[in-house]
């Protein structure tokens, strides 16, 4: 498999991520990709993390992105965007946020709007049988909104559930978030920074907190459009040892890969 597109691509605005936008686009002109997408996370009125840039940093985003895609439009397809969390009391933002920028993928770190972020609403955190379906019920609210160009990390939500085949919750949400994508068509991330993140020990258990191959089989089989994305916070994650192993996890667990993300004007 070439890799030669990412859309999932982070700036040093969002405090844990190193690099300009050029610094990224010099990187993957390098590799010879064909097309670059930037979505870095998006400010927040309400969720207080710490991980995102700040409101008053949107302008220095937008404004690097576009002085960055004049200087290298002739190279590169290069793409505006926002990863950002749904919460269906924000849609006027998002109608806002898509008036300034290309794409915004799904990244839903939080259950619910939180002041904390390592409360049981974060991602990280979900073990409850109901809070696993309440999050996958979310992302289908998510995908079905017409917001959201597509999921990140999909099987995020799944880091604490070791034997997913043995939760019927964990199976239900995955149920829940394929089905909606399949019939939406709207993609699902093969998210290489999981890779990154090193290897989870749990109840026997030995697995990557995400990517989850029972999660993205039933995606396979319930006829999802899947991306292989790097969720690059260095340029040197354009391309490393993480998407190496995704493609052999791709090939391993017989997943299709649809890597040019269809952006709508």
């Amino acid at each position: 498999m070439e890799i030669k597109t990412n859309y999932h691509t982070h700036h040093k605005l969002c405090k844990h991520a190193e690099g300009t936008a050029e610094d990224y686009v010099k990187k993957a002109i390098e590799l010879g990709f064909e097309e670059l997408g930037f979505s870095d996370h998006a400010p927040s009125t309400t969720l207080k993390d710490n991980a995102r840039m700040d409101i008053e940093d949107l302008p220095l985003y937008l404004e690097d992105l576009e002085r960055t895609f004049k200087k290298y439009k002739d190279d590169i397809a290069l793409y505006k965007g926002f990863e950002i969390e749904y919460y269906p009391e924000n849609r006027q933002f998002y109608e806002q946020l898509l008036k300034e920028v290309d794409y915004l993928a799904l990244g839903q770190h939080f259950l619910k709007n939180s002041t904390e972020k390592f409360d049981e609403n974060y991602v990280f955190r979900l073990r409850k049988g109901e809070n696993l379906i309440a999050y996958a019920k979310i992302v289908r609210e998510a995908i079905y909104s017409g917001f959201f160009a597509f999921v990140a990390h999909p099987d995020i939500f799944l880091s604490q559930i070791p034997a997913i085949e043995d939760c019927p919750a964990a199976l239900e949400a995955v149920r829940i978030i394929t089905k909606a994508s399949a019939d939406a068509g709207v993609p699902l991330e093969f998210n290489a920074n999981g890779i990154r993140r090193g290897k989870v020990e749990k109840a026997g258990k030995t697995y990557y907190h995400y990517p989850r191959k029972a999660f993205f089989q039933a995606a396979e089989k319930e006829g999802c459009r899947i991306i292989l994305n790097s969720d690059a916070h260095s340029p040197g994650d354009l391309y490393d040892y993480a998407l190496d192993e995704a493609k052999r996890l791709i090939d391993e667990w017989g997943i299709t890969i649809q890597n040019k993300l269809v952006i709508k004007p």
